[in-house]
């Protein structure tokens, strides 16, 4: 091999190395889960991170498992990702000396299966303890902290994703799960984006 040809090599392979290192760079910054937490197997883990994260960036979200470094954060968030329809989060979380319960509804434009767009609409409501407490009392009862994840339960392409992700005495824990009927995500996303949140959304438009 010529000197010429040597070094053309050298510089193709300086290239592509510095192309996977600034991919591998922007995919660390965008990881907004956990590695593994999302799927056993690591190809449909990076995929699902990739979609959740562009999703929560989309609505102007944080991660919340770094949160779990501070044991006096308490705080759940649903994600709510329709194939065709805008993405939603709730995320409840206590604030302040008084430890008031503080809840931040957002919805962005474009539909979560495929491109979300920008932050559409953002509603921020301070609520009573009492309130609160039945949402608590079903994250004891469903054994949220307990329930098993990941779990392969998808039987279709088109569907919805329900995402509850939960931060208390410095632990995390997430329940992710495909256009549930019922079980713990349904009721939990549920009691957040309609009881708590108070969102008015078309029948059609719940799976």
């Amino acid at each position: 091999m010529s000197a010429r040809s040597s070094a053309r090599s050298f510089s193709l392979r300086a290239v592509a190395l510095y192309v996977l290192l600034i991919s591998a760079i922007c995919f660390a910054q965008e990881r907004m889960f956990p590695r593994g937490y999302l799927d056993t197997a690591s190809d449909v883990d990076i995929f699902k991170n990739r979609w959740y994260s562009g999703n929560l960036k989309a609505l102007q979200e944080p991660a919340l498992y770094p949160m779990a470094k501070d044991k006096s954060v308490e705080c759940y968030r649903f994600l709510w990702l329709r194939s065709f329809n805008h993405p939603i989060s709730v995320r409840i979380y206590r604030q302040g000396k008084d430890h008031q319960w503080i809840l931040k509804l957002k919805i962005a434009g474009g539909a979560a299966g495929f491109h979300p767009h920008s932050l559409m609409e953002e509603e921020t409501m301070h609520l009573r303890d009492a309130n609160v407490q039945g949402f608590l009392s079903q994250i004891e009862s469903l054994g949220f902290w307990k329930a098993p994840n990941p779990i392969n339960d998808q039987t279709g392409t088109d569907g919805s994703q329900w995402i509850i992700e939960g931060v208390k005495g410095g632990n995390y824990h997430i329940v992710d799960r495909w256009s549930p009927k019922s079980g713990i995500a349904r009721e939990l996303g549920w009691q957040l984006v309609f009881d708590l949140g108070g969102l008015e959304v078309p029948k059609q438009e719940i799976y």
